[in-house]
């Protein structure tokens, strides 16, 4: 009579062709429903008005399609389409930010504009930054020449009205901080476009300011010059800059009372983070920085804006009205460097009146100086616009 009992090393035959039912997946049926449901959720999403608004991309979204009334038209209308759904698909923003946080925690950027440094630092990369941090966008000898000539003819034009001329550079965050950009190292050797206009002026006269050095010295007791996830200086950073232009505009006007760092009160808030929002990554990155407020009463009154205006001069400007009424007028043409750190914070607390506007790509607005009739002029300029050669004046 043959045994029927499993010896201790026989499988269970059960277990081994799954015949535990506690142990078996989902029902056939149920898979399928769930992953109908997964495909459904974006348009469901969609349709209950919880598409992409284009925020967290840092873009304008494809507009709707007109309807199509010509066979042209109707041609079109489907590509059209397709763009104005894709563009607003339910979830879509929050794909976009999943897929940017993960670039970014791998090292990686979800946008050619912003390269990611060591440490969580974000670099900016438009405008060629990064070709002229490395050496590979520079000055020909004839675009330095132009570059040198207009500055020059600028600086004529206001010293046969009696009014000196300040040119401060405001350092790129790579030019302070390249051990912190792991890539576009510059290669042995290599000059940039600073540099060439510093060795220019040796054989020039011009009124440069270049808070490089001092800016990079200052890294080893301030670490945070820069803001980490900003394309912009940090306000010591900006008043280093500020003070040595103070030195130079004592040897002219001696009386004027520069602002120090004891008229402020040190603290640290939130950056402004730029480059977060073009990663757009707002809701998961945040950096803090130093912020120097001012401690007593402002001396500015008031600031009136004057809309731009194309076809004069095609950049709004602001006249700033101060109690400074014994102390020459300041008349500012920069770009954002100034505009959101150096002129409000510091130039706006020591002049009478200042005026500011852009200078609208390293150019000069012969009849706002005109206009206004300051009696010293500063521009300020980024290294990124250093690309452009600066427009030649008037005749006037």
């Amino acid at each position: 009579m043959t045994s029927h009992r499993k010896t201790p090393a026989q499988p269970d035959i059960d277990m081994v062709h799954g015949s535990d039912h506690s142990h078996r997946g989902l029902p056939p049926r149920l898979l399928i429903l769930l992953f109908a449901l997964f495909l459904l959720v974006p348009s469901m999403t969609q349709l209950a008005g919880l598409g992409s608004d284009g925020k967290a991309e840092n873009r304008v979204l494809a507009p709707p399609p007109a309807w199509p009334t010509t066979l042209h038209r109707l041609r079109d209308f489907s590509g059209r389409a397709e763009a104005y759904v894709s563009d607003r698909f339910g979830l879509r923003s929050e794909l976009v930010r999943m897929n940017s946080l993960m670039r970014y925690h791998l090292g990686l950027s979800s946008t050619p504009l912003v390269a990611i440094g060591n440490d969580g630092w974000l670099f900016y990369t438009a405008d060629k930054l990064m070709e002229q941090h490395t050496g590979d966008d520079i000055f020909t000898d004839a675009t330095l020449e132009q570059w040198i000539t207009a500055m020059e003819a600028d600086r004529d034009w206001l010293a046969k009205r009696g009014i000196p001329f300040y040119i401060v550079l405001a350092p790129e965050k790579s030019t302070i901080y390249p051990e912190l950009l792991p890539a576009y190292q510059p290669r042995p050797g290599a000059t940039n476009r600073v540099d060439q206009v510093v060795a220019r002026l040796h054989r020039s006269t011009l009124e440069f300011i270049d808070p490089r050095a001092a800016i990079i010295a200052a890294k080893i007791q301030h670490p945070l010059l820069y803001p980490r996830g900003d394309t912009h200086w940090g306000q010591r950073a900006a008043f280093i800059a500020y003070s040595q232009l103070m030195d130079r505009v004592h040897l002219r006007f001696p009386t004027v009372p520069a602002v120090t760092l004891n008229d402020y009160d040190v603290g640290i808030g939130a950056d402004n983070s730029d480059l977060v929002g073009l990663l757009g990554l707002q809701k998961d990155l945040h950096y803090t920085e130093e912020k120097l407020n001012w401690r007593g009463p402002s001396h500015i009154l008031g600031t009136e804006i004057a809309p731009a205006v194309a076809k004069v001069w095609g950049w709004p400007v602001s006249y700033i009205h101060t109690d400074l009424t014994n102390q020459p007028r300041l008349l500012v043409f920069g770009d954002s460097f100034s505009d959101y750190i150096l002129g409000p914070s510091f130039l706006y607390e020591t002049f009478r009146d200042p005026v500011f506007t852009h200078h609208n790509g390293a150019n000069f607005n012969f009849n706002l100086a005109t206009e206004t009739k300051p009696d010293l002029v500063v521009f300020e300029f980024a290294e990124r616009y250093l690309r452009a050669p600066p427009g030649l004046p008037s005749t006037k």
